[in-house]
């Protein structure tokens, strides 16, 4: 077995600021306030979009350092599809990652809108985590209603806190961990 890590690409997709915050954390655990690096660098036409995150998983006695390269999706990527078709695009990616903002009144429709076309393009379903930052206040109730969402997309739910990182290593965790038994235990037997 090779010493150099399996590499798949994640799709970090939804909240374009959540997103971007995400991934600065998970690189950089001692990054204090995400939120404000985001926002000066999603102001600039083409922000910084990509991010490569070391995940060491095991499963029934194996274990293996995956590397998830993470590419963030806002309105500059249709910039691409003028060389890229978005079938193309979309194949690219080995898992996804919704980022839902809770404030917003059709997060369903567009998580799953945007599931359709992913999986439109994939032609299959990828391996999928929704992240929500409990970190902006919810009221009484979203909780449940996020969790519905989640169900309804067939996705499991990973409530984060940005600014103490809880919850984002487990959550890659389990996305890189679905990778690893997907390719070692079930495509081949």
């Amino acid at each position: 077995m090779s010493s150099r890590p399996e590499v798949y690409r994640i799709l970090v997709a939804g909240d374009e600021e959540l997103g971007y915050c995400l991934c600065a954390k998970a690189l950089d655990r001692n990054l204090a306030d995400p939120r404000t690096l985001a926002k000066e660098s999603l102001e600039k036409e083409w922000p910084k979009d990509e991010w490569t995150k070391h995940v060491t998983v095991s499963h029934m006695g194996l274990i293996a350092t995956l590397e998830l390269n993470l590419e963030l999706h806002g309105p500059w990527v249709w910039e691409l599809y003028e060389t890229l078709e978005p079938r193309d695009y979309f194949r690219r990616f080995a898992g996804v990652v919704l980022c839902a903002d809770h404030k917003r009144e059709t997060l369903p429709s567009e998580l799953s809108n945007l599931m359709e076309t992913v999986n439109l393009h994939v032609g299959h379903t990828l391996p999928t985590i929704m992240i929500v930052d409990k970190s902006q206040k919810l009221v009484k109730g979203q909780t449940a209603s996020l969790r519905e969402i989640a169900e309804t997309l067939s996705v499991p739910i990973f409530f984060i806190h940005l600014n103490t990182g809880e919850n984002i290593e487990k959550a890659f965790k389990i996305l890189a961990t679905e990778f690893f038994v997907k390719e070692h235990f079930v495509d081949n037997g």
